[in-house]
């Protein structure tokens, strides 16, 4: 078990290693002053009990322009559709509870993002893995949740990388669909494949704090 365990952990930092250095070629390349890259590794919980998901983990690479993220996570469902969906409080002293929480977008003084990630299909092992760049004002793919009326539009995405509160979230569409139009929506959207008889659920979330 704990070969196992450090294994993985060996694996986590090595993709961290990797993230760091993609992230600080990127910015370089973008902008001479763009900083110091700070990494950052963390585990994956369980948004319902607040458990630790095993065999998981996530890692967060920062500079002045961006960020880098990667998340690996275990116990979904296979054969249902996960996406992946940066949450972004970019004024995270106005958040209502430290580390910050879903209902926090509603409040326009954090100033916060939705936006989508990736989506796949999740495989035999019930595992899912995501990684992705997100630049400084970039806002594609974001997503105006109807329960939070207060989110600001448009989304501004992230302000100052460095300063931000950074949740990637784990979302659950349900069984993947056969019908190639559904299937598209359960990968690209918020509400894809989402029905009363088969509800969407975020169901894991990594959370980096500024």
């Amino acid at each position: 078990m704990k070969k196992s365990i450090f294994g993985r952990l060996t694996t986590i930092v090595f993709c961290a290693t990797l993230l760091t250095l993609a992230l600080a070629t990127h910015a370089i390349a973008q902008k001479e002053t763009s900083g110091n890259v700070r990494t950052a590794i963390t585990q994956v919980h369980v948004i319902a009990t607040g458990a630790v998901v095993p065999q998981a983990g996530a890692s967060l690479a920062r500079n002045n322009v961006g960020v880098l993220g990667e998340i690996s996570t275990s116990g979904l469902t296979p054969g249902h559709v996960a996406t992946l969906w940066w949450a972004i409080y970019n004024k995270p002293e106005f958040c209502a509870t430290p580390g910050c929480t879903p209902p926090d977008l509603n409040n326009p003084l954090v100033n916060g993002s939705l936006q989508f990630g990736g989506g796949t299909i999740v495989g035999a092992g019930g595992r899912a893995d995501f990684s992705g760049y997100l630049a400084e004002g970039d806002n594609t793919g974001f997503y105006l949740n109807p329960m939070f009326p207060n989110m600001p539009n448009p989304s501004p995405g992230i302000v100052d990388a460095k300063a931000a509160t950074i949740h990637m979230a784990i979302r659950s569409h349900g069984p993947a669909s056969s019908d190639p139009a559904i299937l598209a929506l359960q990968l690209t959207t918020f509400t894809g494949g989402c029905t009363m008889s088969n509800p969407c659920a975020t169901l894991h979330v990594a959370q980096f704090l500024q």
